[in-house]
């Protein structure tokens, strides 16, 4: 008994290392290892509440700490400090009834086809890694991860042969795309201290079957049960080591004041200074160069509460089986798709204990954030997935299926699509989506499947980007839309002197006169801006001279032409830019089409000779070269550069 008291006391003081300090305290203090038979150790708890928090958080954790302790796989159950004698006593009275027959009943069509206690548990330090090695990399570690946890033995630490069907299960990926990206050069760059190769590629190693003739050998692998850490956080942690061993002339007392750090995300803020050889996986590492011959088992272990305090300090991801075996291939999702819904559900809560749902997820840096979570830098990739009227861009499934995009808690404006990183918030489908029958089809917000057209994705926006890409708040909430405005003139001023070249590029590009409806519609504007100008009969003459403002050298920082246009037509519809500019939105769209391409947009380009009443106060106010004119062409004439 007092072996096992130790061991649990170890347990304890692993867990207040990795939890905050009012969840232990309220959970986990004054537990008790009650007695250990049949590989099942009773531990006692203050509560019915504790007792359920405890067994639907820390099981699978516990069992893993164990099985280091004991050297031997361990199954926990808590159980009430008053109940655990009686619950003991009950055990030892059934002994004489050893086999039980258990029927099944009364099933919930969705946990009978999901069960949704089938889970794969993995770091949640690899929504960090995942940024760095990508979504593929991180679904083949699942399955390799998942497949070394079905063979573990503590007997054999060699491991045992495994059919390769039991690591794809888990991988995410068919069958070609598992061998293809297993082969690699990249990906196995990037599964670097993660999943190893042990025999070569070229290597054919055979064995004796049981019929006498050779057969193939199984190729090996070593997977690290322990994920690795980014290059960017070795490399902050490996330089905060070096410090404090110059600091303390000990490499006990360093690691002592590393794990005393309260925030470990501290020890992750990347340093100025740079590593004079390339960053190693884990704290082991580190440690073993820098402490030579003095390396000691204690070192060892200060070193390995280091790196886990480091790896857990994101928690844990739980994967339903059935989202990996079945939602994935049944929707058509691609690797990045399934990793970043299995991040938006990790980043949602659910309380256990009192219910609370939390399935609103907000990204701070919008679609950049969420592109960079998949380890990717195109954010229109993602963006594309979620509008599925961008269908020439399309790739893999319906992701609006398990995300919706929502207005922004407590915040009255609406997503602008042209800003990526503008602040977006989704409603998360937490469950599976679950058609086997045909009739349960929930949508990320809870109801019916939208339109095969997409066309669901459009309601719940509402806010376009200033020029600083902060958020516009509506003036009176309406949907936007267009406003034809007539035209003003019918008299033709062009010069009979114009070049014929510049001339006949311009008719071929620009209108006759300036439509709003049509330059909001060109440029993907909100339909609800679109309707709000409509309702007030906004001057296109107006949006046209803010446009050509924005433009101008004069403007000073502003570098968002549409989007300052349309904020200051949204506060004075009819009120234009001053000076040469409304001159300049005062003429026939050909003429200033001309003005546009006369302009040259880099240094050394040479100007195109205009003869134009305008030319002299054009080149004052854009400029001899402004590069910001392809801009300008492709916001008025749905075009960024000159024919």
């Amino acid at each position: 008994m007092s072996d096992l008291q130790q061991a649990w006391s170890s347990v304890l003081t692993q867990l207040q290392m990795d939890m905050p300090r009012a969840s232990f305290e309220t959970w986990v203090l004054g537990t008790q290892a009650l007695g250990l038979e049949n590989d099942v150790l009773l531990v006692s708890t203050r509560n019915a509440y504790a007792r359920d928090w405890l067994d639907s958080r820390l099981t699978s954790t516990v069992q893993r700490l164990l099985v280091g302790i004991l050297n031997r796989s361990v199954s926990v159950k808590f159980v009430v400090g008053d109940e655990s004698q009686e619950e003991m006593e009950t055990e030892a009275e059934e002994t004489d009834e050893p086999e039980l027959n258990i029927e099944p009943v009364q099933w919930l069509d969705y946990d009978r086809i999901v069960q949704p206690h089938k889970q794969v548990v993995v770091k949640g330090y690899l929504r960090r890694l995942g940024t760095e090695i990508g979504p593929k990399a991180v679904w083949l570690y699942v399955g390799f991860h998942q497949a070394a946890w079905r063979v573990q033995d503590q007997n054999n630490p060699s491991g045992k042969p495994l059919h390769s069907h039991e690591v794809k299960r888990f991988s995410a990926m068919s069958n070609g795309a598992f061998w293809r990206l297993l082969k690699h050069t990249g990906i196995q760059g990037h599964l670097t201290g993660l999943v190893q190769r042990v025999d070569s590629q070229d290597a054919r190693r055979f064995r004796r079957g049981r019929d006498g003739r050779p057969h193939r050998a199984p190729i090996r692998y070593q997977v690290f049960m322990t994920p690795r850490l980014t290059r960017a956080d070795a490399t902050a942690v490996h330089l905060r080591l070096k410090a404090l061993i110059e600091k303390h002339n000990s490499i006990t007392s360093a690691l002592q004041e590393m794990l005393a750090v309260e925030d470990v995300m501290e020890l992750l803020e990347p340093m100025d200074v740079k590593l004079p050889h390339a960053p190693v996986n884990t704290v082991m590492d580190m440690v073993k160069p820098e402490t030579g011959e003095k390396f000691s088992p204690e070192i060892e272990r200060l070193a390995q509460e280091l790196h886990r305090r480091i790896i857990n300090c994101l928690g844990d991801i739980h994967i339903p089986h059935y989202f990996i075996t079945e939602t994935i291939h049944r929707y058509n999702l691609t690797p990045a798709q399934a990793w970043l819904i299995t991040v938006a559900r990790d980043m949602a809560f659910i309380n256990a204990r009192t219910g609370e749902r939390r399935d609103t997820v907000t990204f701070k840096q919008g679609y950049q954030e969420m592109a960079e979570l998949i380890g990717s830098n195109r954010y229109k990739t993602v963006q594309a997935w979620l509008h599925l009227h961008w269908t020439s861009q399309q790739r893999g499934g319906n992701l609006s299926r398990f995300l919706q995009e929502i207005e922004l808690p407590d915040s009255k404006t609406y997503a602008d699509l042209r800003v990526e990183s503008m602040p977006r918030a989704f409603r998360v489908l937490l469950d599976e989506p679950l058609d086997a029958d045909g009739s349960i089809r929930v949508d990320a917000n809870g109801s019916h499947m939208a339109d095969a057209d997409g066309s669901i994705s459009w309601t719940q926006m509402g806010t376009i980007a200033d020029a600083n890409g902060s958020h516009m708040v509506d003036a009176n909430g309406s949907d936007l839309n267009s406003f034809k405005h007539p035209l003003n003139t019918y008299k033709k001023n062009t010069s009979t002197t114009q070049h014929a070249q510049s001339a006949k590029a311009a008719e071929a590009v620009a209108p006759d006169f300036w439509e709003l409806e049509l330059l909001l519609q060109q440029n993907d504007v909100h339909p609800k801006v679109q309707k709000e100008l409509l309702e007030v009969q906004a001057s296109v003459h107006a949006f046209v001279s803010w446009v050509l403002y924005v433009a101008s050298p004069g403007s000073g920082n502003l570098s968002d032409p549409l989007g300052y246009a349309l904020s200051r037509l949204r506060e004075h519809p009819l009120r234009e830019a001053r000076g040469v500019f409304r001159q300049f939105a005062d003429l026939p769209p050909e003429e200033l089409l001309a003005l546009i391409d006369s302009t040259p947009t880099r240094a050394y380009e040479l100007p195109t000779k205009i003869e134009h009443p305008l030319a002299h106060a054009w080149k004052k106010a854009m400029g001899s070269n402004n590069p910001r004119l392809p801009v300008v062409r492709e916001i008025l004439f749905g075009e960024g550069a000159s024919e």
